[in-house]
């Protein structure tokens, strides 16, 4: 219930137990009761001494609970059932104990890297790149709450072939599909990074992003109907990698390399922009151009060869490439093709290589380090607008020089000892590969803490499809979700879902308000707090079907309705205040009631403090499993039982002084458990719903 009450618990548990028995418990844990009426704490050792010692637990539970020396706060112990001990804890002591303030947490211990977002830098951001990150920035939130030290990162990937691909679609759009259309995007993108960054207030990124997003799907529907170009691309991507490299190219070559810098640069700034709007942040940006220029597979390959982790092999379809054998590892076991090439034939890396020299460097195991320099990003008023996700601290990206970069940033970031990289379960096998390749080039230990954080797609259901413009088949229109295909022209960006959520709250919002003019920023919070809610509230390895109603509802699992009891609670406290009473409670206040009689604390408002309780062990919980969600759906039952209090227990009509400061305490303390919860989960809470 109460982390440090658990302890003095758990310890006087285990005394007893070396006192009585001479042995602990193989395994002590400390459950809730499903009702209140059955106590505060419930103590299933007995069942695990049961095991060792031979006699009934029962019997066990009864000499246990007689001899147990608890804390102050238990006010009586029960054995209840076939053993457990139940405990019923002092109300008012232990509600001024939940109220009582708490000190900042210093971050402390070994740093763990969440890398998260991660988008292409070729296009605007989608759909799906929203449920990454803000799964990636609960995570971080959720761990520095719990007060570890965490560095986030968002791997730019400016060489890679998405990149190649618009510059293809630059230089050869003439030859594209719908060659008209392609060239006249062609002309306004160029003329908008002709413009980045020493115009760079006024860079349109929407419109940059949107550009870019079109030329790219005629660019891939252009290969498809004449995969000539694809030598275009193949020779784009050579360029750019070559630039990063620092080889000498030609005029033409050259340019193509600086349209790809250009490009890349401009589009990051679109996708920080579009998380700036979820309260997304990071702490450094490390570049794949960096990765290369400071040759840290170069590095990473000679680990892997020293190892023995790698091989050349000389005949059969990989002949000429440098592979990593996984055939026979349990961990790939009735996988086809298991082998990964790492270098090609041609001796360019895979991605995965690339992957794999990252992941080591953020182990602090490449002996190599990039150079850093404030990331000159800004809002479309020429004002720095990003941070490290402390909110104070300048953020960082990648350089692979000295010139510009900051000294005092050198060492500051990688050097992890716990990596949690949050890629979509598609992913799920080069991951496993770079774990692999960690265990292999001699570090085992860094391979046991290198974590895919993987989650499942999202998709839309048919009315939301709809809603966003889509012609849907017959067919389509009957599934219980469409997935996003860039093939079938069914890709949502970003903007657009958060546009289109906002519109519509703000319509829910005006048609309640009688005409009343709708102040700035409500329908942004109210939006913003349902996309957060319901990318989070499902398991990760559940497929999303996201819904317009359904995650705006102000009943059920949704944001709004998180915000709803929270505005609610709030108005009590206004309104409380407004007729000459006291509102939200003074130190001396919550210092006090812990000398009031329990009397006034009755089973129905103490459940409501009980759940308030649970917070600290379903933070732990997340932190432990990585699984968010639970986080969420505690949030939830803490809405669930404002309403209840809300019910049952009204303040202004409670009988006497007593009574109503014992209610005031309950309902301070589910406001503030739901306030400290909605900010680890990044939801706003506007004045008004």
């Amino acid at each position: 219930m109460i982390p440090s009450l658990n302890q003095e618990i758990a310890s006087a548990i285990n005394a007893s137990c070396h006192k009585l028995f001479g042995t602990l418990p193989p395994r002590l844990v400390l459950e809730t009761p499903p009702k209140v009426e059955l106590g505060d704490v419930a103590i299933p050792a007995a069942f695990e001494l049961a095991k060792v010692l031979r006699r009934p637990p029962r019997k066990i539970a009864e000499d246990l609970a007689s001899a147990l020396e608890l804390p102050e706060f238990v006010r009586e112990r029960r054995v209840e059932g076939g053993g457990y001990i139940n405990l019923f804890l002092d109300r008012p002591r232990t509600m001024a104990l939940l109220l009582a303030p708490r000190p900042p947490r210093t971050p402390e211990g070994p740093k763990t890297i969440i890398e998260h977002t991660n988008i292409n830098p070729n296009k605007a951001a989608h759909i799906g790149h929203l449920r990454n990150a803000v799964l990636g920035d609960v995570l971080v939130r959720t761990l520095r709450h719990l007060g570890r030290r965490v560095e986030v990162q968002n791997y730019l990937d400016d060489t890679g072939v998405q990149v190649a691909d618009v510059v293809v679609g630059l230089a050869h759009a003439k030859e594209l599909v719908d060659s008209g259309r392609a060239a006249a995007m062609a002309r306004e993108i160029e003329e908008i990074l002709d413009a980045f960054p020493h115009d760079l207030p006024g860079v349109p990124a929407r419109q940059l992003g949107d550009l870019t997003w079109d030329l790219y799907a005629l660019v891939g529907r252009t290969y498809t109907q004449d995969p000539s170009l694809e030598s275009e691309r193949k020779k784009t991507l050579h360029i750019v990698e070559s630039a990063a490299l620092g080889r000498e190219l030609s005029g033409e070559e050259a340019r193509l390399a600086r349209l790809g810098v250009r490009l890349a640069e401009a589009i990051v700034r679109c996708h920080l922009l579009t998380m700036a709007r979820l309260g997304v942040s990071y702490d450094v940006l490390p570049r794949e151009s960096d990765i290369l220029a400071r040759r840290f597979w170069d590095r990473a390959f000679s680990l892997l060869k020293e190892a023995g982790a790698v091989q050349l092999e000389t005949e059969g379809k990989n002949a000429g490439c440098w592979v990593m054998k996984l055939e026979g590892s349990s961990e790939f076991a009735g996988m086809e093709d298991a082998d990964k090439i790492l270098v090609r034939s041609n001796g360019t890396v895979t991605y995965t290589g690339k992957d794999v020299a990252y992941q080591l460097w953020k182990f602090g195991l490449l002996g190599s380090d990039f150079e850093y320099e404030p990331a000159p990003y800004v809002d479309i008023d020429g004002q720095p607008l990003f941070h490290a996700s402390d909110g104070i601290s300048p953020l960082y990206r990648s350089r692979h020089d000295e010139t510009g970069a900051d000294p005092s940033a050198r060492g500051r970031f990688g050097k992890g000892e716990t990596v949690i990289n949050v890629i979509d379960v598609r992913q799920s096998y080069p991951q496993k590969v770079v774990k692999e390749a960690v265990r292999r080039a001699g570090f085992p230990e860094a391979s046991s803490r290198s974590i895919h954080f993987s989650y499942e797609m999202v998709a839309l259901t048919p009315a939301a499809a709809t809603e966003m413009g889509f012609e849907l088949s017959e067919d389509d229109q009957k599934r219980a979700f469409v997935e996003m295909s860039g093939r079938k022209g069914l890709g949502v960006k970003a903007d657009d879902l958060l546009d289109q959520l906002v519109e519509k709250a703000h319509e829910q919002i005006a048609a309640r308000s009688g005409g009343e003019p709708v102040e700035p920023g409500r329908a942004e919070a109210i939006a913003i707090g349902a996309l957060r809610v319901y990318m989070t509230r499902f398991s990760r390895n559940k497929v999303i079907a996201f819904d317009f109603d359904e995650a705006l509802a102000f009943e059920g699992d949704t944001g709004p309705y998180l915000q709803y009891a929270a505005v609610r609670a709030n108005n009590i406290f206004r309104k409380l205040a407004s007729q000459g009473l006291a509102g939200r409670l003074s130190s001396g206040e919550r210092t006090g009631l812990a000398t009031r009689p329990a009397a006034q604390c009755d089973d129905n408002l103490w459940d409501v403090v009980r759940t308030c309780a649970r917070t600290a062990e379903t933070f732990e919980k997340v932190g432990d499993s990585l699984e968010v969600s639970f986080l969420v759906r505690h949030a939830l039952a803490l809405a669930q039982a404002f309403h209840h209090l809300y019910h049952t227990h009204p303040i202004l009509q409670a009988p006497d002084d007593a009574t109503r400061l014992a209610r005031r305490a309950a309902l301070e303390l589910v406001l503030s458990t739901l306030e400290e919860i909605l900010d680890v989960i990044g939801v706003p809470i506007p004045e008004r719903m």
